[in-house]
């Protein structure tokens, strides 16, 4: 575009210049003319005049007049010499003056013949003379009517080139307007898809915060009922285990007193055992739960600073971009000042020749357009890769949520399984340390019975040593008696 209309103006100029050149050789051509002759235009010839003819004794001199020529009305140029409409009226004047006395003239070319002769010379001199000039005002007629030709030859060829030019900016135009409309359109489609978006990332953030706090509700709403009902089944157990240990204790209080010296021997070695293998367990429980729970935090800490760590890189990219967005703003409106300057210098300077002046805002013009259209063609493609990059960033944001609230209920249902495993081995702990010392006590109690027992026996002994059998069968079976009110053994738990 910028080549055509450059060319076109050249040849503009080039033909301006031909034309000024071309019209002021005519005027130099035509002034002898002007100033030898009257003022008497050429007119366009309609009616060629009749031929005539003039008898001088010897033969008819035919006058051959001037035929019409195209564009002959634009020049005015008298005729060299004598005009023709004084000849023609001499002519007349002569022929006339023959018709009414002919035979005064016979007379006259009778007595004069030199006179005659010496005057048909001089006459044909003058004719001959005349004929030349008005050849060569012909001639010259011709070449001027042929530069005339030429120039309006010249003219037309500018004027197409002119006019093709026109057509073709015309055109250009039209695909412009037609591609502006076209990316309105698409701007608009853009901004209210980007619209669309921005508003279901809204929503599905305030969907997002609202799930989570239904899920934080519903998690400790599940955690009070879930502790409340571990309250309820401990106890029930607790009172089972209670009603159970003590109809299994009355089952076994006649038990006891065989067990009892098997019991004494025993109950040390187990008792150490069982609290050597209850403390090891313990110790084995609490290292896997805090290992556990260690491994757990630091996952649950690696996985929250790196999605701070992508947040604070997502925000510091969003804030680079928009940083150059606006310094490519700044430069593009040095660059709009820049060119508004050259325009109006331009136009200082070429207030002289509005046609060039004209074509040339309209170049620029057309530039300007071609410039911002690129402009939002390259910001809109910018758009939709940061519109891209977002959605997929959201998709595997999302993606990462799902697992990662999926890794944490995994995390809170193993955590609420040790809770559980650890309830139960303190409860099955208290309930051991519980009955061990309920088995300490009654086998102090037994012994101490059956302490008193011997030290009754012996000082029966001493003191009735003719007590009948009967009244020394009694204290004999008196401990085992007693012993059907010991407490239990150990149950079989």
């Amino acid at each position: 575009m910028p080549v055509c209309v450059s060319r076109g103006r050249s040849i503009v100029l080039h033909s301006i210049l031909l034309l000024r050149s071309s019209w002021s050789q005519p005027e130099m051509m035509l002034t002898p003319y002007i100033r030898r002759g009257s003022n008497a235009s050429i007119n366009k010839f309609e009616e060629k005049p009749p031929k005539q003819a003039f008898q001088n004794g010897s033969g008819p001199l035919y006058l051959k007049p001037l035929g019409p020529r195209a564009h002959a009305h634009l020049l005015k140029t008298p005729p060299k010499g004598p005009s023709r409409k004084s000849l023609f009226t001499a002519f007349n004047s002569v022929e006339k003056g023959r018709q009414k006395n002919p035979r005064s003239l016979c007379i006259q070319t009778q007595t004069a013949p030199d006179v005659l002769s010496t005057e048909r010379t001089l006459e044909l001199a003058d004719y001959k003379t005349k004929c030349e000039n008005q050849s060569g005002f012909i001639l010259h007629l011709k070449q001027l009517l042929s530069c005339g030709n030429t120039k309006f030859e010249a003219l037309t060829v500018v004027i197409q080139h002119l006019l093709s030019e026109r057509e073709e900016a015309l055109k250009q135009h039209k695909t412009l307007s037609q591609e502006l409309v076209s990316l309105r359109g698409e701007l608009v489609a853009a901004s209210s898809t980007c619209e669309k978006l921005e508003k279901a990332r809204n929503d599905l953030q305030t969907a997002y915060e609202g799930f989570v706090q239904k899920l934080n509700q519903q998690h400790q709403t599940d955690q009070t009922e879930l502790e409340n009902r571990l309250k309820e089944f401990y106890t029930a157990e607790c009172e089972k285990l209670q009603s159970i240990y003590i109809e299994e204790a009355e089952k076994y209080k006649t038990q006891l007193q065989e067990q009892f010296d098997n019991l004494n021997a025993a109950h040390e070695t187990t008792k150490l055992e069982i609290e050597a293998s209850h403390s090891e367990k313990v110790e084995l429980l609490k290292k896997t739960y805090e290992t556990s729970l260690s491994e757990i935090k630091k996952s649950h800490e690696m996985e929250k600073k790196l999605l701070e760590n992508l947040l604070n890189e997502k925000q510091e990219s969003l804030e680079k971009q928009i940083n150059d967005l606006k310094s490519e703003n700044d430069a593009l409106n040095e660059r709009l000042k820049s060119e508004e300057q050259k325009q109006l210098s331009r136009e200082k300077a070429n207030s002289k020749n509005p046609q060039v002046m004209y074509l040339e805002q309209e170049l620029e013009s057309l530039k300007a357009v071609l410039e911002i259209k690129n402009e939002k063609l390259h910001q809109q493609d910018l758009k939709l890769m940061k519109m891209e990059k977002l959605v997929d960033n959201n998709t595997t944001l999302v993606d990462k949520l799902t697992r990662f609230q999926q890794e944490n209920e995994e995390l809170k249902a193993r955590m609420d399984r040790h809770m559980a495993i650890s309830r139960q081995l303190s409860t099955e702990q208290a309930a051991l340390q519980e009955s061990l010392e309920k088995e300490s006590k009654v086998n102090k109690r037994l012994s101490m019975e059956n302490e008193e027992l011997l030290w009754k026996l012996h000082n029966g002994d001493l003191c009735s040593p003719k007590r009948s059998p009967t009244s020394s069968a009694i204290p004999f079976q008196s401990p085992r008696n007693s012993g059907s009110f010991s407490s239990p053994s150990i149950s079989p738990r």
